[in-house]
């Protein structure tokens, strides 16, 4: 939106400067070095130990269940690019306010993936394809609003005509359709555009189509599409969004437990008819239990609560914890994490100084992401909403490390987003996903709560165990202890 609409106070506007990086790739860089002979270099050094890192993370992380090689992740992550090149300098060619613009770069710096190619000038996949088709004169620009949606839901559907004096005054019939995840078509409208003779100084974009549709589709990749029928030869004109179908959502069987009472899950939970019941921290369980904490407990700082959670997790019970805020305990943002090691939070927005040089975000086949596209890198159309700002840098390496982030453009960081971590006879998820902000209006965020419910509630039958003899010098490390 930003990009759609910035603009010098309503002037026009030369965008100096304006563009996404790619990750880089280390092993391609470090074999480059090799091969000119030159590893003893500080440069080449660099690179190797940034490698080395990543190589580290590799094993830990255990990322060979969600990419084939490292090399396969490197190609992947490289290639993203252009698909992010081309969203970006889409909003820009439809923005009328945009008289000229710089992008941002031709090459990447030496250990920065800022360009179009490496820095040993090997050309990024698509990038040039990705180029030719944003530029061009006449172009197709085409938004869709949400890009993820329930079925039978209102969506925004804009069709925008970037056109830098490449047709003639007259008149072009052009054809809209919207297309199912069947390639059936859903909506289909024939319109007629003028392009004028009166202005001198004619706007390089203009507005064709905006309208708001209710789709009802299939569950899957729906695309929105124009086309000139007659006169112009326009590029652009595909652009994909995604369609849930709230009837195919998995059931959540038994009971939860919520911690506190965030209104919002709350009452999401009881709407679908999922039984739940609030947490007692006097209460004594019968059986292993599925606990969902949602929200800080009562007060913020009730040890007691705490170390009852962790005795209730240690007997056999599995908690989801929802959002890393549940964690915060006066001036430590993971206080009540229940590891000895907490790690830390970190955090990045995407849509400022750090989107030149983007994290890659990953995740793997898993019952969690069960009916959702994985394993591999995250679909920016798909879990655009879900992808979180702020993802845990971890001390103690998981039982499972199910979804995480790695930045290979700008030096080297690896967080992670989903993790499941053991605690005497139970586990517990740790979760920055946007799941519990975007209940009702994304269905990613509902299947993926359905599917932590369901994870969380497969070894419920089993009978409680014992706590260990010496469990409260357990919660003494935990920091559960005053």
């Amino acid at each position: 939106t930003r990009l759609r609409t910035i603009g010098g106070n309503n002037h026009n506007l030369f965008l100096s400067e304006y563009g996404v990086g790619s990750a880089v790739d280390l092993i391609r860089i470090a074999r480059h070095y090799e091969q000119i002979g030159q590893t003893s270099c500080q440069t080449a050094k660099s690179f190797r130990t940034r490698l080395d890192a990543f190589m580290g993370d590799w094993q830990r992380w255990k990322l060979r269940e969600a990419f084939v090689s490292p090399e396969d992740y490197f190609r992947q992550a490289v290639a993203k690019m252009a698909g992010q090149r081309t969203l970006g300098i889409n909003a820009l060619r439809a923005n009328p306010l945009i008289v000229g613009y710089n992008l941002t770069g031709t090459s990447d710096p030496v250990g920065v993936g800022e360009g179009l190619t490496t820095a040993f000038r090997d050309l990024k996949p698509g990038a040039v394809d990705a180029l030719f088709e944003v530029f061009q004169p006449l172009r197709w620009c085409l938004f869709v609003e949400p890009v993820n949606v329930y079925r039978n839901t209102p969506v925004r559907f804009e069709a925008v005509l970037a056109n830098e004096d490449a047709l003639p005054p007259g008149q072009y019939p052009i054809r809209l359709h919207v297309v199912d995840a069947k390639c059936r078509v859903i909506f289909e409208r024939t319109l007629t555009i003028t392009i004028g003779k009166d202005a001198s100084e004619p706007a390089f974009s203009f507005p064709v189509f905006s309208e708001d549709l209710v789709i009802d589709s299939p569950p899957g990749k729906c695309r929105f599409m124009a086309t000139f029928l007659e006169g112009g030869a326009a590029t652009g004109g595909d652009v994909e969004f995604c369609v849930g179908d709230p009837a195919e959502m998995p059931a959540v069987e038994g009971e939860v437990i919520l911690w506190s009472e965030n209104a919002n899950v709350f009452h999401w939970l009881t709407e679908h008819g999922i039984r739940v019941q609030k947490f007692s921290d006097l209460a004594t369980p019968s059986q292993r239990e599925v606990i969902l904490v949602s929200a800080l407990s009562t007060g913020g700082e009730n040890a007691r609560e705490w170390q009852q959670l962790a005795r209730r997790i240690a007997r056999g019970a599995n908690a989801i914890f929802l959002s890393p805020d549940v964690f915060n305990k006066g001036k430590q943002s993971l206080g009540w994490l229940p590891l000895v090691d907490k790690g830390s939070l970190a955090m990045t927005s995407e849509y400022t100084f750090p989107s030149v040089y983007p994290k890659d975000e990953w995740l793997k086949r898993h019952p969690i992401f069960d009916g959702l596209p994985a394993p591999g890198f995250m679909d920016y159309t798909f879990w655009r909403e879900i992808i979180p700002d702020i993802r845990y840098v971890p001390q103690e390496t998981p039982d499972e490390a199910l979804a995480g982030a790695i930045r290979t453009s700008l030096g080297y960081t690896s967080e992670l987003m989903v993790a499941v971590y053991r605690l005497g006879a139970g586990r517990f998820i740790v979760n920055t996903l946007q799941v519990g902000q975007n209940l009702g209006k994304d269905p990613v965020a509902e299947r993926l709560l359905r599917n932590m419910l369901r994870y969380a509630a497969r070894e419920t039958s089993e009978p409680l165990a014992d706590l260990p003899g010496d469990f409260d010098s357990t919660l003494r490390r935990l920091g559960y202890f005053d």
